[in-house]
């Protein structure tokens, strides 16, 4: 039973080969052009949510947007309200002098990591944790306003007036199998010497 269990362990293995690493599956948030904050006045905030970095989100059961500020368990939310544009939202904000922690509450994609704004100032920005993504020929969603960032690499669809940029997109990164298929051959080939080891004869 063991030794047949061990050649079965070992086919499997060789059946497992690991598929490219998968990407996309992530928001980010870019905001509009701010002024320099000042403590304790008002400022209104806009900002883009966007799928892989560059695409709108188009599904209707996105909900709300919240921008959060922190430090030392210090913490104020202002959430979004949307705006004409697709994924393009604002809200207005009140903060005290110092520097905050700055993050996008994107629903069921999670926090994003924006940056640190310091009051009085302005914000530094973190270093993206993606590389921004397009999905090559779709018509631009956006009319004359559109995110700061806009042209990604890969443009969308030409529209007049708009000259591409187009850049080409880097391969799935993918992982090799011959390390997966060596352990299957070796857990095969021991398990047959057992199965086909000449069995002694009883005492």
């Amino acid at each position: 039973m063991i030794r047949r269990l061990a050649v079965l362990l070992g086919v499997l293995s060789l059946l497992y080969v690991p598929l490219p690493a998968a990407a996309g599956g992530f928001a980010s948030t870019e905001f509009d052009p701010i002024p320099e904050i000042r403590p304790g006045v008002a400022h209104t905030i806009g900002y883009w949510v966007l799928a892989l970095g560059t695409e709108p989100i188009r599904d209707e059961a996105f909900g709300d947007t919240t921008l959060r500020f922190s430090r030392n368990g210090e913490r104020y939310d202002f959430t979004g309200v949307r705006l004409a544009e697709p994924s393009h939202y604002a809200t207005s904000i009140i903060l005290p002098a110092g520097e905050w922690k700055v993050e996008g509450l994107l629903g069921y994609y999670g926090h994003d990591d924006i940056g640190t704004l310091t009051v009085p100032g302005g914000l530094e920005l973190s270093p993206p944790e993606y590389d921004p993504m397009r999905v090559a020929d779709m018509p631009d969603p956006w009319g004359a306003i559109k995110p700061p960032g806009h042209p990604w690499g890969t443009p969308f669809r030409p529209v007049p007036g708009v000259t591409p940029i187009p850049k080409a997109a880097a391969p799935p990164e993918t992982r090799p199998a011959w390390p997966y298929a060596l352990g299957g051959l070796t857990v095969a080939a021991g398990g047959l010497v057992l199965l086909l080891r000449p069995k002694r004869p009883a005492g």
